[in-house]
């Protein structure tokens, strides 16, 4: 029976995709080509894809040509210049760490993969290893990096093959963009920019691979923070040493001198070539990472727009993953500015609260709660956009945030939470906004009650699986009834063992818990983390459907979630 069902769950699936994805299109090609007029595809980040670097990522684990890591050296030269260039005033960190290098010198094979550098480093040092600021680490991985050169002398590059993903949600997801794009223009093109990874440089092949769509123009934007300061103060000359101020980044130059060579005739080009090519984009995608990152390309030091930021909001195809996602948050909504969540994890939240950063760009290193006062790119102003969401447990970090500002209503009181391998899609248009849910698994909304108090949290939970359709009226989100019309009969399974189930903060546990409710139609469950007690509970508003036999396909509406403490 198993060989027989599992076949039939993906063509099911893979008609769910395709009646949502016709239905968008459909709804798309009414429109009339306007500048209001858009589609986002915010995608939760894991999409998972067949690259050179990543084999388990391909059917059969195929390994494709290409690059397949980075490539690592120890030597006199380097070291000399590590110890010449350090980039602290910690001479003891820098005199252990010439020490170490000098040792694991000897024993190094010629080249290393960073896995057998770091091991190698941890043999000889491990404590002084653990001892080095985020700048000097970062310093002395770039500098031990070499470039990877084939036998014509040209870069190595990581290599995309989407055809041989083993993952058939990331495919469906990426169909969705290509078509997106072929309905906006009929000679469409798409942007990528890598901004929010620490090193863009290095991102930009996987990103130009992952667009690479037939009959669609794709290429890398080399908007790096080391740009958006060098053409905005006619410095292009010191792109190497902004990259070492504005981005913690050495010897680029070396390792991807075809990257910060097109950075550098973009800089030349000036601002206004840069919001030309823009606009005559169809769409623009922005990588995962840091969404602290990506802002530093969007908004200045004094959270002043750049001359460009208004052309990127505007594309009629807006993409994000992870980091990407999470920075298009922003805009007015209720009243308020939308901020744009930035660290944390769920219990930390439920600890210490939600803290604010004042600088445009900041980011917290701990656990703690972040947000961004500012806000995104301001490409979604419904609510904060959050990612990674039901993998990582995030539901109660976005639903702290969203109670920092239900006592003034100055700020949005909806979270929308995106799962991996998912992605949220909404299209914007003048006869009004739809949005659905493709992918893997779902997409979570959080709704502040604003009924926080000192003893007890109460938050409304929604989940939207794959296939979803979602109805936007009257400042709210409901499942739409032709999602509720063709959703599955219920399934008879055991009820929910009465019990507290523990560690309900970990792993993905809330969301098998809420899933495994919509299924046995439970009206209450009880879970707990740490001293937290969290209460699951239907109230009048409360629906389940099963929209889909997937193993997240339960959709729940409206579900009470309360957290008190013991």
């Amino acid at each position: 029976m198993e060989r027989i069902y599992l076949p039939n769950k993906r063509l099911a699936k893979s008609r769910i995709i395709t009646a949502v994805f016709s239905f968008f299109i459909a709804f798309s090609l009414q429109l009339s080509a306007k500048e209001s007029e858009q589609t986002l595809v915010l995608v939760g980040g894991a999409l998972t894809t067949c690259v050179s670097l990543s084999p388990k990522n391909c059917e059969k684990n195929t390994q494709i040509p290409g690059k397949i890591h980075n490539v690592f050296a120890l030597s006199h030269a380097k070291i000399s210049q590590i110890k010449q260039q350090w980039p602290s005033k910690n001479t003891q960190a820098k005199n252990k760490t010439i020490k170490n290098l000098a040792t694991m010198q000897a024993k190094s094979s010629p080249t290393l993969s960073k896995k057998e550098l770091l091991w190698l480093w941890r043999d000889i040092d491990s404590k002084q290893l653990n001892s080095l600021t985020d700048q000097e680490y970062n310093f002395v991985i770039d500098m031990l990096e070499v470039a990877q050169l084939q036998s014509d002398n040209t870069r190595l590059k990581e290599q995309v093959n989407t055809a041989l993903n083993s993952e058939s949600a990331a495919t469906d997801i990426l169909q969705f963009i290509s078509g997106s794009l072929k309905v906006k223009s009929t000679n469409p093109s798409i942007l990528a920019i890598t901004a929010s990874s620490r090193d863009p440089y290095e991102s930009a092949d996987f990103y130009e691979g992952l667009l690479r769509f037939p009959n669609i123009n794709s290429q890398w934007l080399a908007l790096t923070p080391a740009l958006a300061k060098a053409i905005t103060t006619n410095k292009c000359d010191d792109l190497n040493t902004l990259r070492h101020s504005e981005m913690g980044l050495y010897q680029r130059e070396h390792i991807y001198p075809d990257r910060t060579q097109a950075e550098y005739l973009l800089c030349k080009n000036g601002t206004d070539a840069l919001v030309q090519l823009i606009k005559n984009s169809t769409g623009v995608m922005f990588n995962g990472g840091d969404q602290s990152l990506t802002r530093k390309v969007l908004f200045d030091e004094n959270n002043q727009p750049y001359p460009w930021t208004k052309a990127l909001q505007s594309r009629p195809v807006v993409v994000g993953t992870s980091a990407g996602t999470a920075v298009q948050s922003g805009g007015q909504a209720h009243g308020g500015n939308v901020v744009m969540i930035t660290n944390g994890t769920s219990l930390s939240a439920l600890k210490e609260g939600a803290q604010a950063i004042d600088a445009p760009s900041e980011r917290s290193n701990s656990d703690s709660l972040t947000y961004n006062r500012f806000g995104g790119l301001g490409t979604f102003s419904y609510g904060v956009l959050d990612t990674h969401f039901s993998e990582r447990n995030r539901t109660l970090r976005l639903g702290t945030l969203l109670d920092s500002f239900s006592a003034n209503q100055a700020q949005p009181a909806f979270g929308f939470g995106v799962d991996e391998t998912t992605a949220l899609v909404v299209i914007k248009s003048e006869s009004g906004n739809l949005m659905t849910v493709i992918g893997k698994n779902g997409v979570v909304m959080v709704k502040s009650t604003g009924q926080a108090q000192a003893e007890t949290k109460t938050y409304s939970y929604s989940y939207w699986p794959a296939g979803s359709v979602i109805d936007i009226k009257n400042n709210d989100f409901t499942l739409s009834q032709r999602s509720i019309s063709q959703a599955l009969p219920a399934i008879k399974i055991p009820p929910l063992p009465v019990q507290r189930f523990g560690n309900i903060l970990t792993d993905a546990k809330l969301r098998s818990l809420t899933q495994a409710m919509c299924l046995s139609q439970e009206q209450t469950a009880v879970g707990q983390q740490d001293a937290f007690i969290i209460s699951l509970s239907t109230k009048p508003e409360s629906a389940y459907h099963r929209i889909s036999a997937e193993q997240y396909g339960c959709a729940v509406s409206n579900l009470e979630i309360s957290v008190s403490t013991f």
